[in-house]
This record gives structure tokens, C-alpha cells and sequence, in this order.
């Protein structure tokens, strides 16, 4: 009987060996430690915000990064699952009394085994969960810049409405000054009561479009404090001018910029190589797989003389399967070819797409840039003469107010369009940032 026991428990320890050998050896990992990052919430709230500011924290903290990245890091965990073996089988069979052989009853039966796909189809399944990984990848890098310019258009008109109220504050001030001038004129009885009554219904006007202006801030502001995953109740200071760029790239180099970086056209090149090993797996479905594994039979003493009587059986089984069911098979790898299709027809579509979205940036940053640049020069320094002269002219009593209040029209015009077409100029080289895949304040 310990005969017996010593032996089983030498079977048992051979089938252990056997399932370690076909078992995939687990990795281990550690927690990942969560990066502690240094809240700049409370500085936001004072004037002089700098779009670098806004961008650090909103790649620390905004929840659609976060969550792309999430994905991207999930897939990449498939890679070493899509290759791994199957579980092995493990199996004991207890024998009735009535199981007798030629040498003796059998009594207990030990079954292990393993399952081995053929290996160009393991290889073709890392393949697979590769470019689904790499998809993964361009997927968080297209919400990383689709988020940030997101922000940066944000500020940028936040920007243009912060500017645009100095501009309002100043020709309030202006205007407040034009009224004394008028009052006073009226008082000495060398202007008219219509002179007065008109600065006073200009300074109404400009106080209508501070509230509009303050309204839209507080719109931009929840924009931004959104973005960056703060309380919508947050305030934010005053943003600061960012510089205005500068393109050396042309046009042609744009778009060949974009063909090699846009993350779109790489997460559709991607996806494109995944169905191309999708369909060779489909292909290799005709490729029988394999089954090992080992059995052991323990055998009772029988009522012979044999020298095999009660002796043990073992042996190795060897199964595969038969793909013979072509109305599963040929589907399927008619699904992998238009599935193929299908991604070659989106990386085009991404394309045009994106040689549009690069065009078109390219060209109202262009035009915007010309016409900043003409108002700095001309448009601006030319309305700021005119208005001087007026107001000269008006206060030694050669001009009119009427044409004052229209050299200040002119120069508030003039100011305001300045800005905005300022504000375009950052935001259009944003969107062609964006576009192309590159920071071009590199280049």
C-alpha cells in the first residue's frame, strides 16, 4: 500500500511538471506611484496667466487625457496576453470496480494536457495586438492635441476679450474726457447742449460693450477651468499676450509634416497593419492545432502469472483539430479582406482630412498675420493721428464733435479689429500645430 502511495504521489508530481512546463510564467508588477503634482490653482487667480501654465496643468489633470492614456496603457497589457498559451487541462478519473484488463483492474486514471495553436498564429495574434496597441497610442496623442488646442483657442480669446476690454476702458476714459470738454464748451456757450448729449450717449455705448465683453470672460473662463478639471466657480487672472508666431515652413512642407506625423493617418496605417495580420490569421485557420498531453493508469494486481500483471499504463496523447467547415471559414476571411478594405478607405479619408484641416490653417494664419501687421503699422498709427488732430481741432474749436466722435470711432474700430485679428493669428497657428502633428515654434 505505501508501494502504491509512493508511487501516485511520483504520477502526480510528473503531471505537475507537465502543466508547468505548458503554463506561461506571470509577471509581476508593482503598483504604479501616482505622480504628485504641485497645484497651481491659487496663482491662476492672479493677473499675468501664461498659456504654459494652463497647458501643464491640463496634461496633469484633464480626464480625457487621462482616460486616452488609460486605454493606450490597457492595450499594451494585451500584448503578452494575445500570445499566450491556453490553460492546460488536468483530469482524474476514478475506475468502478467492474474496469478489469488483461493485466490487472484498472483503478485510477491521471490526464494532463495542453493545448499548442500553431505558432504562426501566435505570432500573428502579437502582431494584431501590437498595431491595436500602437492605434491605442495615436488615439492619446489625437485627444492630447485635440485637448490642448482646445485650451489654447480658449486663452487665446480670452486673450482677445481681456485686450478688448482695455481697449473699451481706455476710449470709456477718452470719451469721459470728450463729455468734459463738451460740458464745458456748452457752459461758456461755445459748443451745444447736442454736443454733450452725444459724448454722454457714446460713454452708455461703451459701457453696453463692457458688460457683453465681461460676459463672454466669464464663458471663457468656465471653458478653461473645465479643461483643466477645476471648479467651474474658479476665477482666472488676466491673460498675458503671447508672442505672435512665425512660420518658416511652407506650404508643400506642411502637408508632407503632416502626412508623417498627424496621429490620425498613423492611428489608420496602424489599423490598416492589424487587418493585414487579421487576415492572415484567417488565412492560417486552415492549419490544424495541436493537442499534447500525458495520461497515467494505475493497475491493480491481477490473477495471472504475467510479469506485466499489475504494472502501471502511461501513454501520450496526440489530437488535432479538423478545419473542415468551409462555412465558417471562407466568411471569415472574406470579413478580414473588407475589413482591410475598409481601413485603406479610412487612412484616405484621414488624408484629405487632414491635407484640408493643414491647408486651411495655413492659409488664415497667413492672411491674419498680414493683416495684424497692417494694422500695427498703418491702420492703427494712422486712426490714433486722426483722432489726435480731431480732438485738438474740436478743444481750439476748428472741428466739430461730430467728426471727433468719428475719428474715435474709427480708432476704437481700428483697436478692437487690431486684437482680434491678433487673437486669430494665435489661434490659426494653434489649429496648424494640431494639424500637422508638430510644435512649429520650433522651426
Amino acid at each position: 500500500m505505501t508501494n502504491s502511495l509512493s508511487r501516485r504521489t511520483q504520477i502526480v508530481l510528473i503531471g505537475i511538471v507537465f502543466v508547468v512546463t505548458f503554463s506561461n510564467a506571470t509577471l509581476a508588477q508593482g503598483p504604479a506611484t501616482d505622480l504628485d503634482l504641485t497645484q497651481m490653482s491659487s496663482s491662476l487667480e492672479a493677473d499675468g496667466v501664461r498659456i504654459e501654465s494652463l497647458i501643464e496643468i491640463a496634461e496633469a489633470e484633464n480626464p480625457d487625457i487621462h482616460a486616452a492614456r488609460a486605454s493606450w496603457q490597457a492595450a499594451q497589457k494585451r500584448i503578452l496576453q494575445s500570445w499566450a498559451l491556453p490553460d492546460p487541462m488536468a483530469g482524474m478519473d476514478v475506475m468502478g470496480e467492474m474496469t478489469e484488463t488483461r493485466v490487472g483492474p484498472q483503478e485510477d486514471r491521471l490526464m494532463v494536457s495542453q493545448e499548442l495553436p500553431f505558432p504562426l498564429k501566435l505570432w500573428e495574434r502579437r502582431k494584431v495586438a501590437k498595431k491595436t496597441s500602437e492605434a491605442a497610442k495615436q488615439q492619446y496623442v489625437a485627444v492630447r492635441r485635440n485637448v490642448l488646442n482646445e485650451l489654447r483657442r480658449a486663452f487665446y480669446s480670452l486673450y482677445e476679450t481681456d485686450a478688448s476690454l482695455e481697449v473699451i476702458h481706455e476710449i470709456h476714459t477718452l470719451l469721459k474726457k470728450f463729455e468734459g470738454v463738451a460740458q464745458a464748451r456748452y457752459s461758456n456757450r461755445q459748443g451745444s447742449q447736442r454736443d454733450v448729449a452725444k459724448a454722454q450717449a457714446e460713454v452708455s455705448m461703451t459701457l453696453e460693450q463692457l458688460f457683453v465683453l465681461e460676459q463672454n470672460r466669464e464663458t471663457l473662463v468656465a471653458l478653461i477651468n473645465s479643461i483643466l478639471n477645476r471648479s467651474a466657480l474658479a476665477g482666472l487672472g488676466k491673460a498675458v499676450q503671447a508672442a505672435q508666431p512665425t512660420l518658416e515652413a511652407t506650404l508643400p512642407q506642411l502637408l508632407t509634416y503632416a502626412s508623417q506625423n498627424r496621429e490620425g493617418i498613423k492611428e489608420m496605417e496602424a489599423m490598416v497593419e492589424k487587418s493585414r495580420h487579421n487576415k492572415n490569421l484567417a488565412k492560417l485557420s486552415w492549419i490544424p492545432d495541436m493537442d499534447v498531453g500525458f495520461t497515467y493508469t494505475w493497475v491493480g494486481s491481477g490473477m495471472t502469472m504475467s510479469a506485466e500483471d499489475g504494472k502501471d499504463s502511461w501513454m501520450f496523447p496526440l489530437k488535432i483539430n479538423v478545419p473542415v467547415w468551409q462555412n465558417r471559414l471562407i466568411p471569415a476571411l472574406q470579413e478580414a479582406q473588407q475589413e482591410m478594405e475598409a481601413a485603406r478607405a479610412k487612412l484616405l479619408s484621414s488624408q484629405n482630412e487632414t491635407f484640408f484641416e493643414v491647408k486651411d490653417a495655413y492659409v488664415r494664419f497667413t492672411t491674419a498675420a498680414k493683416i495684424s501687421a497692417l494694422y500695427e503699422t498703418a491702420v492703427i498709427p494712422q486712426a490714433k493721428l486722426a483722432l489726435s488732430s480731431d480732438q485738438a481741432g474740436y478743444e481750439s474749436g476748428e472741428t466739430d464733435f461730430l467728426n471727433l466722435l468719428d475719428s474715435e470711432r474709427v480708432y476704437l474700430n481700428a483697436k478692437l479689429a487690431y486684437v482680434k485679428i491678433y487673437a486669430e493669428t494665435l489661434r490659426s497657428h494653434s489649429d496648424l500645430i494640431r494639424a500637422t502633428g508638430l510644435d512649429l515654434t520650433e522651426d
